[in-house]
């Protein structure tokens, strides 16, 4: 069926490593004009270098809150900071979108869930068209390809 990306917010520390590498940018132009250009680019170097290992960390911390859920007519895949989760649309008895519109809950049963929150904490439209999606895949399941998830756990 499809796929889908859900991003998180870009990390505050990129905004200051950007104003890092503009300072050290800036210290740069001056130290070229010969106004004490020793003093200028060593205080360059320390930004320039502070700014692109806060560029780099929260490059990594972005990529790494990223979601993908994957979608095809036997089930989902879900890969996150949390690891991977796989499931079957036969075992999911229903679909809830939280009141704020950031989780979604895919219910297995009674007993189980499958919780995939949005990594920004708010909505977008790409996860109200992930929700429809899933839960008209939901829906073509037949109720009697569910009928295990009725019946009680005997142990």
């Amino acid at each position: 069926m499809s796929s889908y990306v859900l991003k998180p917010r870009l990390p505050r520390l990129m905004g200051l490593a950007v104003l890092l590498l503009l300072v050290a940018a800036i210290l740069s132009g001056i130290g070229l004009a010969g106004v004490q250009p020793l003093d200028r680019f060593i205080s360059a170097a320390i930004c320039g270098g502070l700014g692109l290992v806060g560029l780099i960390l929260s490059l990594m911390a972005y990529r790494r809150g990223q979601i993908r859920v994957e979608l095809d007519r036997h089930g989902y895949s879900i890969t996150g900071p949390s690891g991977e989760r796989t499931g079957a649309w036969t075992d999911v008895s229903r679909v809830a979108l939280s009141r704020h519109k950031d989780k979604l809950a895919l219910y297995h049963g009674e007993q189980r869930r499958t919780i995939i929150a949005h990594p920004a904490g708010q909505s977008d439209n790409d996860f109200l068209r992930l929700y429809q999606e899933i839960q008209q895949a939901v829906d073509q399941v037949p109720p009697r390809a569910r009928i295990h998830l009725l019946a009680p756990a005997v142990h």
